[in-house]
């Protein structure tokens, strides 16, 4: 009688035990899942956007740079290259002006309801 109770005790030791093993192993998944998909991933996909914008905007550099050098060089053949690098300064200086402008002068409206509009939908 003594060995049942034994047993019983021993298989409902091993049952928690396996139990507890059980909930380790399915919240280290879950775990895992989380880092995978929630963690990772977007820091992966945040990695592979910022390479190809790298080589975009090493592209763009190099194009500009070239385009000024050109335009200097035409500019250069009508007046002397002291005036066309300064006549290429103000013009860059000017449209990086217009284009901060453009840029800056948009007022920000964000698309949240006001007090107002919150308690109107609480009427109705």
């Amino acid at each position: 009688m003594e060995e049942t109770a034994f047993d019983e005790e021993s298989s409902i030791e091993s049952e928690f035990a396996a139990t507890i093993k059980y909930i380790d192993l399915y919240l280290r998944q879950k775990t895992d899942l989380f880092l995978q998909n929630y963690v990772f991933e977007p820091f992966d996909i945040l990695a592979k956007k910022l390479m190809y914008l790298s080589v975009l905007v090493t592209l763009l550099v190099a194009g500009t740079l070239v385009l000024l050098a050109g335009v200097i060089l035409l500019i250069a053949t009508a007046v002397p290259l002291w005036a066309a690098l300064l006549i290429t300064g103000v013009l860059i200086f000017f449209v990086g002006g217009i284009i901060a402008y453009v840029i800056f002068s948009e007022e920000i409206v964000l698309q949240t309801p006001t007090a107002t509009e919150m308690m109107d939908r609480g009427k109705t």
